[in-house]
């Protein structure tokens, strides 16, 4: 009597056992399945063809008919590309997203950054990486301030404890100071990062501001050198006696704007008093200065 074997449904048992395998490993060890599955997908090939030659041994000696299985080589492509989207997603972090969103509360918490005494021989302060910053003057020899964080935790005792840690980083590397914005995680859900920073900087030494959105300036009493760099909107509030140069290297005059006069050639300038502290700005999309 003729019997009929059906090539596909073993390569699929197969297959599932070894994606079920591939995600388990994967969450414990931290490893990427997506690229584990891009680079074993063609064993289901072989698997396939694995199991066309057991079947033709089997059958040489025997009336066996083999016949593909078609719906299960349909079922093994399916499950690899769900396998590949599902693997895709969660290590693109969307998955934590969700998590997040469901599971915490977002609290707006205000905070005083983590104060910095600054020896004699720093000459140079440089802040990296703000979103949105306001800097004013001080006289005294230390790094203060305030910040507003968003803080994202499962309940407010836990809000309050990442809110507690420090937000603020400083390294030192020979006469420059690098301050940075610091997120803390508490575990894969709870974490804080800082909405808006307002720091009181010491008026005597030169700063450089670099990649951030909003900068606010508050220029008063500073006997400094600045540049901005690469920072999206900068707003600079002089009072009636800054004695200061300011340049804006932009290509058109429409990116300046403010109650001042501004020359252009080539570039943007403004003059008030002997103008011996000297603002640079490169590469803004947006500089408004006023005087009050």
């Amino acid at each position: 009597m003729m019997k009929i074997k059906r090539v596909g449904t073993i390569s699929m048992s197969i297959i599932l056992i070894i994606f079920g395998v591939t995600l388990f490993l994967s969450q414990i060890n931290k490893f990427s399945a997506l690229n584990m599955v891009l680079n074993i997908w063609p064993m289901i090939l072989i698997l396939i063809g694995l199991e066309i030659l057991w079947y033709r041994y089997l059958s040489k000696d025997k009336e066996i008919v083999i016949k593909y299985d078609l719906f299960s080589i349909f079922i093994i492509l399916v499950i690899l590309l769900m396998n590949i989207g599902i693997f895709a997603i969660s290590e693109s972090g969307l998955t934590h997203k969700i998590q997040s969103t469901l599971l915490t509360e977002n609290y707006i918490m205000d905070k005083s950054i983590n104060e910095y005494v600054i020896d004699e021989n720093i000459n140079k302060i440089i802040i990296d990486d703000a979103t949105n910053i306001v800097i004013r003057a001080t006289e005294d020899n230390k790094i203060s301030g305030v910040s507003k964080m968003n803080v994202y935790a499962v309940n407010k005792e836990e809000a309050d404890k990442l809110a507690s840690l420090d937000n603020i980083s400083y390294e030192k590397s020979g006469n420059t100071l690098y301050i940075y914005s610091i997120n803390n995680i508490n575990n894969n859900y709870s974490y804080s990062n800082m909405r808006s920073l307002d720091i009181f900087l010491p008026d005597n030494i030169d700063v450089e501001v670099m990649n951030c959105y909003n900068l606010d300036l508050i220029f008063n009493d500073f006997k400094n050198q600045w540049t901005f760099d690469r920072v999206d909107n900068i707003n600079i509030r002089l009072d009636k006696i800054s004695d200061v140069t300011i340049k804006a290297f932009v290509d058109s005059v429409d990116l300046l704007s403010g109650n001042i006069k501004w020359s252009f050639n080539k570039f943007g300038e403004y003059v008030k008093g002997d103008g011996t502290k000297v603002i640079n700005i490169l590469d803004s999309s947006n500089i408004r200065v006023n005087e009050v």
